[in-house]
């Protein structure tokens, strides 16, 4: 009997998050991915408080890294892979998701930062 060589990698866990990106970073995010020919980049958001306040730097990782990232977060039950405002976004940094959960983004010089929804 022949091996099966179409082995299917489980799908990652995916978790909406209830913030939006501003129509201008939505842009800029877009060009920014469309900016990669070596490789298909998925989105990565990382957490600095370093400036005035807190704010979110854009990564494009590799789908290898991705599948990574997913397996050893995984591995004691976290989650990596959000889902916001359309975009498939890889936030590593999980103790800082609640962040993502609400409100606008958009840019401030180089960074994401958030607005906070009116009724907080």
């Amino acid at each position: 009997m022949a091996a099966n060589s179409d082995v299917v990698e489980p799908q990652p866990r995916v978790v909406d998050l209830g913030a939006s990106f501003a129509p201008a970073a939505r842009e800029r995010i877009d060009a920014y991915l469309q900016s990669f020919v070596s490789f298909e980049p998925v989105l990565g958001l990382l957490y600095s408080d370093a400036g005035a306040s807190p704010s979110w730097s854009l990564i494009a990782f590799a789908r290898t890294t991705v599948n990574e990232l997913v397996k050893m977060y995984s591995g004691f039950g976290a989650v990596v892979c959000y889902d916001i405002d359309g975009v498939a976004v890889i936030v590593p940094q999980i103790a800082h998701i609640e962040q993502l959960d609400s409100g606008t983004l958009d840019f401030v010089g180089d960074r994401l930062q958030r607005t906070p929804p009116a009724n907080s």
